[in-house]
């Protein structure tokens, strides 16, 4: 017993020591054997009429996150255009991009959320991987992402 518990020990100091940060384009906290890759989402918010809707929130996130992975949170610009960089440590296509109208009527009305998959999305390769990082991709969705305005509560 004793001697398993010491070779499973050595095990995993070879594991960790096998993991070094001396490389200048070292970008992530070295897990042993887990694949990575860079990856680009871009696009434009627009209301069901074509109008570009500035400020709406834009949140790249693990669709299966609950928090382990943090979130990247950006908002679209004057012309409804949105562009972020991320680092994903799992899988890409378990990223979800979601669209949140967060100022309520200063945008013209306010507007119902909404959501799509990365694996949805155009898919463009942009730069070859190696060993465990997969490679850099660029996402973005068919056609513009439409919004459409929340109707209003009627008072009886």
């Amino acid at each position: 017993m004793t001697v398993h518990r010491l070779l499973s020990g050595a095990l995993v100091l070879l594991g960790f020591a096998s993991c070094s940060n001396e490389d200048e384009n070292w970008e992530i906290r070295c897990e042993y054997g887990t694949p990575y890759s860079k990856f680009l989402v871009k696009g434009t918010v627009t209301s069901d009429k074509d109008e570009p809707l500035k400020n709406i929130q834009v949140i790249v996130r693990q669709d299966w996150n609950n928090g382990v992975f943090p979130a990247d949170t950006i908002y679209t610009d004057e012309k409804g255009e949105f562009k972020t960089e991320d680092l994903s440590i799992g899988g890409i296509n378990e990223q979800k991009v979601y669209f949140n109208d967060i100022d309520g009527e200063e945008n013209g009305g306010a507007f119902k959320s909404d959501s799509v998959l990365i694996k949805d999305m155009n898919q463009k390769k942009l730069e070859e991987g190696g060993h465990w990082y997969v490679g850099k991709f660029e996402f973005s969705p068919k056609g513009s992402i439409k919004l459409s305005k929340k109707e209003k509560n009627r008072e009886d």
